[in-house]
């Protein structure tokens, strides 16, 4: 691997320019398209056509020299001395950007369809604590991008572990800035079928819409019909009735572009796991690479459904150290992974193993507040329908109430029996959901805080809801005892104070 020397300013690679000017001409022609959709559309005489011309070209060459500059300015490099990686930017005032080895949290790669064309890389630097949370080079080629990425975050650890000396961090755990990446402990690719697979799974109650639209326009054309022999031999009749069709058709065509839209975003899914990170790497359209350490990891969550279990098919969500404004963008989802490889993320990313010594369930007046308030919408019904009683009749509102309070009843026991907290000295772990199984992974030393509130009506009983706070996110568990938890709450408030280990 080529030893490039960051310590010198470093600029682009050179066909970086050509995606500069591109990005120029993409937001000049969705400005202007107003003005091309007028020349288009009326009739103009060749003056006109003449200046709009001239225009046009001096626009372009007038982007194309921005772009030149903006290329020439864009400089970046590692300052040793100072601990920072300094990116230099900007066309008529330039813009330094230092950023504190200490504050690098992430470095990803990314890379739409013009950059994979070109052969280049967008190298993201996400930073913790800072406003602007992403510092990006979008032309690398990938050899100068994975040595980058390499130092930066070899860089990043080693001084963390300076400052942190007293930490568990293991030396091993670092990365020399001249190390070279070796092959893979192990690694596993998602295959196209296996995410046309969790495309249609994840939409199964669209996929039984289709099989009952379809059952009871069947159910309605030939099973009830006196005149069956009659419409068989005039088929005419059928395309006249084609509304029937047209119902299926926009089913078939929403769940296909469901499946649609998860191939696009998973396609090419591609875990590979070295001796101190988890590569991802995923994406059609956008291509986004990330190299995950354990020591950034703060929340993970496993999800699957009824039938994607069936199939082995398991979703793990990665949160990492992040505001509360930007949880969702810092959550890296891996889809449609088999429970094997999903053990393996779990071993990676947790030293200790994941074990529960007892586990809280919630009250059951939580069953009962479920219930209660799936029932209020029944009684607004109820309330108007005696208002208006020709809109329904007795048998059938009766009918379809029932068949709502026994639905309603079933979900809400499954929900109240699935919710679980379980604990040990070293995890939290919470079990929940009903058709979508979640289990959510958080290690004590993570915790930032416990959050206990107690409405005015939970007194009585002793209730209170529970809130677990961590930087990748919150976990929430509610009505359970006071006086049950309240040893709980004890340790991990006592954990939270004594805890040397970094968070983060």
């Amino acid at each position: 691997m080529p030893d490039f020397n960051f310590s010198e300013p470093q600029r682009q690679s050179g066909v970086g320019l050509v995606l500069i000017f591109a990005t120029s001409l993409y937001h000049i022609g969705r400005n202007l398209w107003v003005v091309v959709f007028y020349f288009a559309f009326k009739e103009v005489d060749q003056r006109t056509l003449f200046f709009a011309g001239a225009g046009l070209m001096f626009l372009l060459l007038l982007s194309l020299a921005y772009s030149i500059i903006y290329f020439l300015n864009f400089k970046f490099h590692i300052d040793q001395k100072n601990e920072e990686f300094v990116l230099q930017k900007g066309v008529f005032s330039t813009d330094v950007i230092n950023i504190p080895f200490r504050k690098i949290q992430q470095v990803n790669f990314r890379r739409n369809i013009l950059q994979r064309i070109i052969g280049v890389y967008s190298v993201v630097v996400e930073t913790a604590g800072s406003q602007d949370k992403e510092v990006e080079i979008k032309a690398l080629s990938e050899e100068k991008a994975n040595v980058l990425a390499e130092r930066l975050m070899a860089l990043a650890e080693e001084e963390r572990a300076e400052a942190a000396a007293e930490s568990s961090l293991d030396d091993s755990e670092l990365i020399s800035p001249d190390s070279t990446k070796a092959l893979p402990q192990w690694e596993h690719k998602v295959s196209l079928w296996t995410l046309v697979k969790l495309g249609l799974t994840s939409n199964y109650l669209r996929g039984v819409g289709i099989i009952v639209a379809f059952y009871f326009t069947l159910r309605e054309q030939f099973m009830f019909n006196e005149d069956l022999s009659a419409q068989l031999q005039e088929p005419q009749v059928y395309f006249s009735q084609g509304k029937y069709f047209f119902i299926i058709f926009l089913l078939l065509v929403g769940m296909l572009l469901t499946v649609g839209e998860i191939v696009v975003k998973y396609f090419g899914l591609h875990l590979q796991k070295y001796k101190d990170t988890l590569q991802v790497e995923m994406g059609l359209r956008n291509n986004t690479k990330v190299n995950l350490k354990a020591s950034r990891i703060q929340l993970l969550q496993v999800l699957t459904n009824p039938i994607q279990k069936k199939m082995d098919l398991f979703q793990v969500k990665i949160s990492l150290a992040s505001s509360e404004n930007d949880l969702e963008k810092n959550q890296i989802k891996v889809v449609g992974l088999p429970p094997h490889v999903v053990e393996q993320v779990k071993e990676y990313f947790y030293q200790s193993k994941i074990r529960e010594n007892f586990r809280i369930k919630p009250s059951k007046y939580l069953l009962f507040k479920k219930i209660s308030r799936g029932l209020i919408p029944l009684v607004i019904i109820s309330a108007f329908l005696f208002f208006y009683v020709q809109l329904i009749s007795l048998s059938w509102f009766l009918g379809i109430a029932s068949v709502y309070i026994v639905l309603l009843s079933v979900y809400n026991f499954f929900y109240f029996k699935n919710l679980q907290l379980g604990i040990s000295e070293e995890f939290l772990l919470r079990h929940s959901g009903v058709w979508i199984q979640k289990e959510e992974y958080l290690e004590v030393f993570r915790l930032q805080a416990v959050s206990v509130s107690q409405p005015l009506w939970y007194k009585k009983r002793g209730l209170v809801n529970l809130t677990f706070h961590s930087a990748g996110g919150d976990i929430g568990f509610p009505m359970v005892k006071k006086e049950e938890v309240q040893p709980i709450l004890n340790y991990l408030l006592y954990k939270i104070e004594v805890t040397e280990k970094a968070w983060m």
